[in-house]
């Protein structure tokens, strides 16, 4: 008699039932009120929200709303087809230029998220060499020698990825079918072996400016000296860095004094400093242009309303000219990145506006959780896989709109969950 077997879809089934009920399955509470301001409505009362990507709080500033309004009743809500069909539109390519313009690349290219940004462009890049490939076959001149020398490079790419790099960077890496080694978190000795072991032909370094979880800076002018030594391409996700970090606001280039020219691509989001959502690869000119006749995310996916885009380059303005809001929420996180760790608490290097505190262990992060909500306060707490098991923490994220008196009342939390749980 045949051992009757679930389906897929079953065991899937048992196994979210399971999680649920055991307390590993994310709760994530439903907001009933803006969740780009300090204070939301959460289960019939305000809570103190310390978890939004709001950061120069500009989601509501009256002259982004009013951009977008008036993009919306000119465009209308959708774009009407991909940006290879009908709806490449004149406020797309204002924003291009104009993140190129601020970040002080020659031109940028927007996609609909900052995830499609990293898992369009990194496959995408792989694929260079056919260019090669295709401009010799119409030459009737092969691309390739038909015999590779003892010391020659071996053709094709490694891609040299950061440990800690986010899941839409590890993603783009999985789908390159790339040649790839992970380095440990920012540890450029052991980068620099690897690049001096590759036999590759065409080698690439890619890592986070800003980590997600951290909150600390990538070592970039050792990855710019490490990739100009080994004729490397360089990318950096700036998605947290741009718009906060450098003495303009440029991000984790600017705070370092790296020159864009080092970097061959930076990654950024709109969803972060500027209040809106969309991601964008900038870059030289040359590499962009080959990246919107690649990039299949592009290619293939509907780009952002034009209503968002009118208001992103609009915020861009705003962020530019009024430099206190990237003051306000670098100088909130110093100052409870100071107070938390008074406590006790580790903050893992954290050098920027996301402020994590390590619980350990999985079960205990989400408790931790719990009690906050249960004072009034929403922050997520990250566990595996998003952080190494046993590295669970809740992570804290400030804003230009929080106040000293709503950081205050998040330490005494923190405080007494320190002292109730033995943490």
């Amino acid at each position: 008699m045949l051992k009757k077997v679930k389906s897929p879809a079953s065991r899937a089934k048992s196994l979210v039932r399971f999680a649920r009920s055991s307390g590993l399955y994310p709760q994530n509470p439903v907001v009933n009120s803006a969740t780009t301001e300090p204070v939301v409505w959460v289960d019939g009362r305000d809570h103190l929200l310390f978890c939004s990507n709001n950061l120069l709080g500009l989601s509501n500033h009256p002259d982004v709303k009013d951009a977008a309004r008036k993009a919306l009743d000119r465009y209308g809500l959708g774009s009407g087809g991909s940006r290879q069909m009908a709806a490449n539109i004149d406020v797309h390519r204002a924003l291009e230029h104009r993140i190129a313009e601020f970040v002080g690349q020659e031109d940028a290219i927007c996609f609909a998220t900052g995830y499609m940004a990293n898992v369009g462009t990194l496959p995408a890049l792989m694929k260079i060499d056919l260019l090669e490939q295709l401009a010799s076959a119409q030459l009737g001149v092969s691309a390739q020698p038909d015999t590779q020398e003892k010391d020659e490079p071996e053709p094709g790419w490694a891609i040299f990825s950061e440990q800690l790099n986010h899941a839409s960077l590890v993603d783009g890496v999985r789908l390159s079918r790339a040649e790839v080694e992970k380095f440990p978190h920012k540890d450029v000795k052991v980068l620099r072996a690897q690049l001096e072991e590759s036999n590759k032909a065409s080698k690439f370094i890619v890592s986070d400016g800003v980590f997600s979880m951290d909150g600390d800076i990538a070592p970039i002018p050792e990855l710019a000296d490490l990739a100009e030594e080994h004729r490397a391409m360089l990318m950096i996700d700036d998605a947290h860095g741009v718009g906060m970090l450098g003495e303009n606001g440029r991000g984790s280039l600017e705070h370092h004094g790296v020159p864009t020219s080092r970097v061959d691509l930076q990654m950024g989001t709109f969803t972060k400093a500027f209040g809106g959502i969309g991601g964008y690869v900038a870059g030289d000119a040359d590499l962009i242009d080959y990246l919107r006749i690649t990039a299949r995310t592009y290619i293939f996916s509907a780009p952002l309303p034009p209503a968002i885009a009118a208001g992103v380059a609009e915020a861009i303005d705003i962020a530019e000219r009024e430099p206190w809001r990237r003051e306000k929420a670098l100088e909130n996180a110093f100052y409870f990145r100071r107070e938390v760790e008074a406590l006790g608490y580790d903050t893992v290097g954290s050098e920027a506006h996301i402020v994590p505190t390590l619980i350990g262990d999985e079960n205990a992060a989400a408790e931790a959780t719990r009690r906050l909500k249960h004072r009034g306060i929403v922050a997520p707490h990250a566990r595996f896989p998003a952080v190494e098991l046993g590295r669970a923490r809740i992570r804290f994220v400030m804003t230009c709109l929080h106040d000293r008196e709503q950081i205050d009342f998040l330490v005494n939390c923190l405080a007494d969950l320190r002292d109730g749980m033995s943490l």
